[in-house]
Parts: C-alpha cells; sequence; structure tokens
C-alpha cells in the first residue's frame, strides 16, 4: 500500500514514475513471477484471489499502527496496521474474505479461505 501510494503521489506532483495500474502488477504478478508461484493476475479459470482498494484511501496515514487482541490467546495483543477506507473487499479462493471493509467472521474459521502456494 505504501508502494502504490508513493506512485500516485509521484503522478499527483506532476512526475509520474509509472501507471497505479503498473504499480499494482509489481507488487502482485511480478512478485508472482520471481517467487514462481501460479498467483498475482486475473485470468478465466485461475483461483479468484482478489483486493479491491479505493485509491483515495492511498491519502490517509498508511504508518499508523494499532494493537489488536489475538483471539484465543489469553490477553496477547499484535501490532496491526488499519486503513480504514482503502481496502474494501477481499477475495480468497473465491470467498468474500473482507467486506465492505469488515473481516467475514469466517476468515480463519472455516476452510476453503485458500491454499499453501509451494515456489516452483
Amino acid at each position: 500500500l505504501r508502494f502504490l501510494k508513493l506512485v500516485q503521489q509521484a503522478a499527483a506532483g506532476g512526475q509520474p514514475v509509472m501507471s497505479l495500474e503498473k504499480a499494482v502488477w509489481r507488487v502482485t504478478g511480478e512478485q508472482a513471477d520471481w517467487f514462481g508461484i501460479e498467483a498475482g493476475r486475473i485470468r478465466e479459470g485461475d483461483r479468484a484471489d482478489l483486493v479491491v482498494l479505493d485509491p483515495s484511501g492511498l491519502a490517509q496515514d498508511l504508518e499508523q499502527v494499532h494493537w489488536a487482541e489475538m483471539e484465543n490467546f489469553g490477553g496477547l495483543q499484535r501490532l496491526v496496521n488499519r486503513n480504514p477506507g482503502l481496502v474494501e473487499h477481499v477475495f480468497i479462493n473465491g470467498r468474500a474474505a473482507v467486506e465492505h471493509g469488515e473481516v467475514v467472521p469466517a476468515l480463519g474459521r472455516e476452510a476453503g479461505f485458500g491454499t499453501f502456494l509451494p515456489a516452483r
């Protein structure tokens, strides 16, 4: 998200380094190619792993962090980033994992949200 924000800011400042679409590919398809995994592209017949972003949400402070309770770990907390209004939807293996910015209750509790992708 920080990379996408930098690309967006450069374009807004009149000094574009690449399109936002290419930046998305750099952090998805290019990374998948480097690791040798079948991911990072939207193609017919592939797993449907998608993140839907609202580009206007990139204007917020992406460095802000919060502490959150770790469920089932007796009061332990973890450091998390929360970017409200930025990540609108997430689909893992075609199943909604985040809807309208909120994590669905089934995520982490039900099977079918994804599988391990070994590198070739």
